[in-house]
């Protein structure tokens, strides 16, 4: 539910301030706003009152809100009034500069809320990105896709299109949304085309995961899941391969698939002690062990927090949470996961009380070891903070920085329009509806993280509504600016039936996008049935 209440207030952050872009240019030239509805109210509405000429109201239906100003043909597809004669007041009776200012008002709001946001996360918790260089330092580690697209653990991606974008996350967008990217390999360049069809490959299995930074081994990699057929057991920490000396645990991988039908020696440390066991390897190059494992148990517990509670768990049924942070057992500072870890297995069957930190807030929890020495937590197998870069900014320097990140999240919005054009991609099957943006979220509330996200989904917005689309403002606009320039307007009638053209479009792009996102939901909470 929080996540749905996340999207529901970011929606209606978003939706009133872009409405309220129409309704403030319209009022300044003096035309009559008729309603001003947050969502739609077809058929009726939650709440409505009117004050003065306008009706302000909360429709029923999630899909965005309206201004209905006389003398236009909208959402609200009213074409009553256009039957009589112009009025002063109406929009249809104002000069052409002044309706593309009211067209373009809600599109300038949510630039400038973009902006505003950034502003203020950079001037007071300063401006936060995961470094693309610090990340990579020893090269990155792909999954099994972006090795069959060319791409080899170890890599550095150096340059995407002439520039290496110094966030990693956007790195991996500019990848694939890129023309060459070159890749450093083995002290040499190598540049890679990524296809279409590649592209499609990657955004229909791996996504953005495809690829991820490099573990070592010498860190501890500890099996949290297993087969049936494993000769590991869980809590095995794997140290290495007898015959063979590695640094890096993709390393590992690349060795059992060039090992397919083959036993191999495996260095681990079970119960404390180091053994050697020999391990067959499947005709897939596997060897049984489940995809969660920590790679760095040796983390400070400081820098990591809970990623997720078992459903049924005793850390569930003790009030543990996503986001929760544990930094001590029993009164007891606890400073690495391998620790943590340890104790666990240590106390067994027993009561135990956690030091927690909770948005800030110290809290003692009382949970019961299972029989297996485990409270039913994962913690977050990716420490970010040692690969963030956070820039205190003052006042005059984050109003420039939000201005160039607020234009490059347009630009980036440019391109991924692009890309789901490209029908080999298969990245028009990645459009969400709100439903799907929702399951995205995180399952605690984070001020950070809705602020952050609420100016990125503005910018969206804002770039969504500018696209030429009859019902939607960039097609309003459109037909404004070439009856600016021939001198010609389009007719009333015909602006009708162009608004309900644009209106069945966009209404069968919804339904689509929020049937796919609703048949995936239900489809996920039968799977874990």
């Amino acid at each position: 539910m929080i996540q749905f209440a996340q999207i529901i207030f970011i929606l209606s952050v978003l939706v009133i301030l872009h409405e309220f872009g129409h309704y403030i240019t319209a009022k300044m030239f003096k035309m009559r706003v008729e309603k001003f509805y947050l969502f739609m109210d077809a058929g009726f509405a939650l709440v409505k009152k009117k004050i003065g000429e306008t009706e302000w109201g909360i429709g029923w239906l999630p899909l965005g809100g309206y201004v209905k100003i006389s003398g236009m043909i909208d959402e609200s597809m009213d074409t009553e009034q256009m039957q009589s004669e112009p009025q002063p007041w109406e929009f249809r009776s104002k000069p052409a500069w002044q309706r593309l200012i009211v067209m373009l008002g809600g599109i300038i709001v949510n630039i400038l809320l973009a902006w505003l946001i950034y502003t203020i996360m950079y001037a007071s918790v300063g401006q936060k990105y995961i470094s693309s260089e610090k990340l990579q330092q020893n090269g990155l580690a792909f999954g099994e896709v972006g090795e069959k697209v060319g791409f080899k653990n170890g890599d550095k991606i150096i340059s995407v299109d002439g520039k290496l974008q110094p966030k990693f996350n956007w790195l991996i967008v500019d990848v694939l949304l890129s023309n060459e990217v070159v890749v450093e390999r083995n002290g040499k360049q190598v540049k890679l085309h990524l296809t279409d069809e590649q592209i499609g490959e990657i955004l229909g299995s791996e996504g953005k995961n495809f690829v991820k930074p490099r573990f070592e081994i010498s860190e501890g990699i500890t099996i949290d899941s297993i087969s049936s057929k494993s000769n590991f057991k869980v809590g095995d920490q794997i140290k290495g391969i007898k015959e063979q000396k590695f640094v890096y645990f993709d390393q590992i991988k690349d060795y059992l698939k060039a090992n397919k039908n083959k036993s191999v020696d495996f260095i681990i440390t079970r119960n404390a002690k180091d053994t050697v066991i020999s391990v067959p390897v499947n005709k897939e190059g596997s060897i049984g062990i489940g995809e969660t494992v920590f790679p760095n148990l040796r983390t400070r517990l400081l820098d990591v927090y809970v990623q997720e509670v078992e459903s049924g768990s005793n850390a569930e049924k003790a009030g543990l949470q996503n986001k929760d942070g544990i930094v001590g057992v029993q009164g007891q500072k606890i400073k690495t996961l391998n620790e943590f870890t340890d104790y666990l297995k240590a106390n067994k069957n027993k009561e135990i009380i956690l030091q927690v930190v909770r948005d800030g807030v110290a809290m003692d929890i009382i949970t019961k070891v299972n029989e297996k020495g485990k409270l039913g937590i994962m913690f977050n197998a990716f420490d970010k903070k040692q690969y963030q870069v956070i820039n205190h900014l003052s006042i005059s320097e984050a109003i420039p920085a939000a201005i160039k990140e607020s234009w490059q999240m347009l630009v980036y919005n440019v391109k991924q329009f692009k890309l789901i054009l490209k029908p080999k991609t298969g990245a028009y099957k990645q459009i969400k509806s709100p439903i799907g943006i929702a399951r995205q979220l995180p399952e605690t509330w984070d001020w950070e993280f809705v602020w952050n996200f609420t100016a990125l989904f503005s910018i969206g917005l804002a770039f969504m509504n500018l696209l030429p689309i009859p019902g939607l403002d960039g097609g309003h606009a459109l037909f404004t600016i070439v009856e600016m320039v021939t001198g010609k307007k389009l007719s009333d009638k015909a602006a009708g039936y162009v608004q309900t053209a644009g209106m069945v479009i966009l209404l069968t792009l919804m339904a689509f996008t929020f049937g796919k996102d609703i048949y995936q939901w239900v489809m996920d909470i039968l799977s874990r049935k």
